[in-house]
């Protein structure tokens, strides 16, 4: 399966869950902040910019961003799910020591 449809498939819907999520909850800035991240992962055509979107995935903890259980929940799968990918498009298992 090529790369773009792989991570479309894995993390848009998920994206679409917390999206819907944070406009329920009023929390319009960080809906835009996710909303910018997937319709760049859609637009995505190779592995360079689909880069950029799922390192900005993990911003949002770095951005001081505060999230309701169901929306940390979301978050939190998303993030897992997008680290998973990671190392799944780069070819590398887990790190044996």
């Amino acid at each position: 399966m090529e790369t773009g449809t792989l991570v479309r498939n894995e993390l848009a819907p998920l994206l679409d869950r917390l999206i819907v999520q944070l406009e329920d909850e009023g929390q319009l800035t960080y809906r835009a902040h996710f909303t910018r991240i997937r319709t760049r992962l859609i637009r995505a055509h190779s592995d360079w910019e689909l880069a950029s979107p799922i390192i900005d995935l993990s911003a949002a903890n770095a951005m001081g961003f505060e999230f309701s259980n169901t929306a940390d929940a979301l978050v939190t799968r998303i993030l897992s799910k997008s680290m998973g990918l990671i190392r799944q498009i780069n070819g590398i298992d887990q790190i044996r020591h």
